[in-house]
């Protein structure tokens, strides 16, 4: 391997604690003349971030992970679902970086700290960052519905934690007067793993579309809203031009522009992503966001609602 892509491994496996420029050349033993050439290059083609943090000694991160905004830097996170498509349409034209996440949890908390500057995550886990840590803003729903029950023969429900999955599957359970366990698992993967072993999952598209026995919880319970973008507001402030670059973008696109590229970063086929767009409803504005979370019971919500 070139000490170039032994650099970038390492410093993908340091994530968002980054390295000192001084260990990368231990760690890896390289001259530090052969490391500083290497960073400089790297940081030119905007691969890597470095921040001197004393006289002469520097830490170093990959772009992507990097705990901050950067200047002329725009970083899209979502989770592996189709719904995401005008996001990625809209990234693409701003040469975004994207980031794809297990679980929302995961992908807000990433979010909160810095470490991505625009996030479609679940709207409940959103809000409840939001109100709590005060320092991101929601700017769109990207949909309502696009999710349901697969169906297997055990017992006990499988979903995500703190999640739209979960806060429809306890509406489902108590409309239907279903008692049984809800097991929590950290990406979609891990469920349909463990799929024979339970009763159901609550599970999001395209997922859904590729179980034979489902039912959509629209049809149960009616429509509700999945996921929203959220915004960094450290980014926003320095990043605003590039921010309403990608919102213009956003709000011209359409689902079906997207599908393609969100089908080969997910890992779908391209038609069963298209097929599952048919399970959402994309025509959302601010008054469904803020019904929403008066059904949540939040409060202060128009503190980080940010339509306009």
């Amino acid at each position: 391997m070139r000490a170039e892509e032994r650099i970038i491994s390492l410093l993908e496996s340091a994530k968002d604690r980054g390295l000192l420029q001084s260990e990368i050349a231990k760690k890896l033993n390289l001259s530090k003349s052969t490391v500083s050439e290497i960073l400089s290059q790297l940081e030119e083609e905007r691969i890597v971030f470095r921040e001197e943090v004393s006289q002469k000694s520097y830490r170093v991160w990959l772009i992507k992970h990097c705990p901050r905004p950067i200047d002329g830097v725009l970083r899209i996170g979502f989770l592996k679902a189709s719904e995401y498509a005008k996001v990625v349409d809209a990234g693409e034209k701003v040469n975004a970086i994207f980031k794809l996440y297990r679980n929302g949890l995961e992908a807000t908390k990433d979010l909160v700290h810095g470490c991505v500057d625009i996030l479609a995550s679940p709207f409940i886990t959103q809000v409840f960052f939001g109100v709590l840590m005060k320092n991101i803003k929601i700017f769109r729903v990207v949909a309502m519905n696009g999710s349901g029950i697969a169906f297997s023969n055990a017992k006990g429900f499988g979903c995500s934690e703190f999640s739209t999955m979960e806060r429809m599957l306890r509406k489902y359970v108590k409309v239907k007067g279903i008692k049984e366990e809800i097991k929590f698992f950290d990406s979609p993967e891990e469920m349909i793993a463990n799929f024979g072993k339970l009763k159901g999952i609550a599970i999001w598209e395209p997922y859904l579309s590729t179980f034979s026995c489902i039912e959509h919880f629209s049809e149960i319970l009616g429509d509700f809203v999945c996921c929203s973008l959220a915004v960094n507001e450290d980014f926003l402030t320095l990043n605003r031009d590039l921010f309403e670059d990608f919102l213009k973008y956003y709000d011209k696109s359409s689902a079906n522009s997207g599908v393609a590229k969100i089908a080969e970063i997910i890992g779908f086929p391209k038609e069963i992503v298209k097929k599952s767009l048919s399970s959402y409803d994309f025509n959302v504005g601010i008054e469904e966001a803020e019904k929403e979370a008066t059904d949540l019971g939040f409060g202060r919500i128009e503190e980080i609602l940010y339509f306009y």
